[in-house]
């Protein structure tokens, strides 16, 4: 006699028009891209029925919204506005989610981010769960790098609560687990690397020799290193280069009223529009002082580009000093200056940078990883193994 799948919920802001366009990413409205190629990879099948559940933040009332895609099940709750929620404790999120767990009733629970009420669920329930981090709220506020606004504090208060109350913690690269291990040095800690979509895999790297530009993505904001990027920009001997900034965030302006040459904004981009800039950009420069494991540095080796960066954050543990890029430790403009003279005026070096360890990276990130990282972990607490 066949046994019957043991049921996981996850508890994610799974994107609802994954369905009808797939996955476009954050400039698509997808702000947790990585989620949709999870989901692309249960779909190739396991032994267990995944039931995602998300929040509906837009609305505050009607009936639930429920589809079937690949095998797994897809649940959206009207929850309205976050803001709200967290002003009530997260009460109602608690409410919410614990109705829909207990109608689904599954054998473990998958919570993404510290940043969403998913993970509040944690200490309600007396099954495993899993919490996976999508950033370090803690770090960045020791930092000094997080918004002055309450949520953000409040947020930053919570989250150890919300790590310790979980049975497992996975984070995506070493540095990250070193940040929640200064916090929840009890914590059972894992890595699971989120995987790059296969669609960057066909692009092909083609750098603009008639224009060739450097290329940055990501949030516009100091701990991305921005204004030590624009510093070292006005550094820079007079070039016909051009730099490209696509993102948004505080330090928009800053990027915009600049008055420096061949400076251009590109804003938020999606994947179709994001692959081309990557595609034909020279090298992507990721100033970043705080990154659990930046998409977009993950996205660059894939297509191959060459990666200016930092030890602050994940990217350290696959971009290798000269080798297929340069890190700039410490991150001050002179030194980041310096690097990226040394590649705009050399693009042969650019060329062999690239090159270097592009196949490592490119099985390192695939997206099937992520999945088997999480089909192992699942099958520690429950009878039914991974496929």
């Amino acid at each position: 006699m066949r046994h019957k799948a043991l049921k996981i919920a996850i508890l994610a802001d799974f994107p609802w028009s994954f369905f009808d366009k797939g996955a476009t990413g954050r400039g698509g409205g997808q702000a947790c891209t990585w989620l949709a190629q999870l989901a692309e990879e249960f779909a190739k099948g396991t032994n267990y029925e995944i039931h995602w559940i998300s929040l509906d933040r837009s609305r505050s009332w009607g009936r639930s919204e429920r589809r079937e895609w690949g095998g797994q099940f897809f649940h959206k709750i009207p929850a309205g506005k976050a803001m709200v929620d967290m002003a009530l404790h997260y009460l109602p999120s608690r409410l919410l989610l614990m109705r829909e767990i207990k109608r689904i009733q599954p054998a473990l629970i998958h919570c993404w981010g510290t940043e969403r009420s998913y993970p509040v669920v944690c200490s309600l329930l007396k099954i495993p769960s899993i919490l996976s981090m999508q950033g370090v709220i803690s770090n960045l506020s020791r930092q000094g790098y997080l918004p002055d606004l309450w949520i953000w504090n409040k947020m930053a208060e919570l989250e150890p609560r919300l790590v310790k109350a979980a049975t497992v913690v996975t984070c995506e690269s070493e540095w990250a687990i070193q940040k929640v291990r200064e916090f929840a040095p009890d914590a059972d800690l894992r890595q699971v690397e989120y995987g790059v979509h296969p669609s960057f895999r066909e692009v092909k790297w083609q750098p603009d020799v008639v224009q060739p530009y450097a290329l940055f993505v990501g949030s516009l904001a100091r701990h991305k290193g921005v204004d030590i990027l624009l510093e070292a920009l006005a550094q820079l001997d007079s070039h016909s280069w051009s730099f490209k900034f696509a993102g948004d965030g505080p330090l928009q302006d800053a990027v915009l009223n600049c008055g420096l040459p061949h400076v251009e904004w590109l804003g938020v981009l999606a994947w179709k529009d994001l692959q081309f800039q990557l595609q034909h950009a020279s090298f992507l420069v990721h100033p970043t002082l705080a990154d659990s494991s930046p998409n977009v540095v993950k996205e660059a080796r894939v297509i191959g580009l060459p990666v200016i960066t930092t030890i602050h954050g994940g990217q350290a543990g696959y971009i290798r000093d000269g080798e297929n890029g340069f890190i700039v430790n410490p991150l001050e403009p002179q030194g980041l200056a310096h690097a990226l003279q040394k590649l705009m005026k050399d693009p042969e070096l650019a060329r062999k940078m690239g090159a270097s360890r592009q196949s490592e990276d490119r099985d390192y990130f695939r997206p099937s990883n992520t999945a088997w990282g999480f089909l192992e972990i699942y099958s520690q607490f429950l009878t039914s193994g991974p496929s």
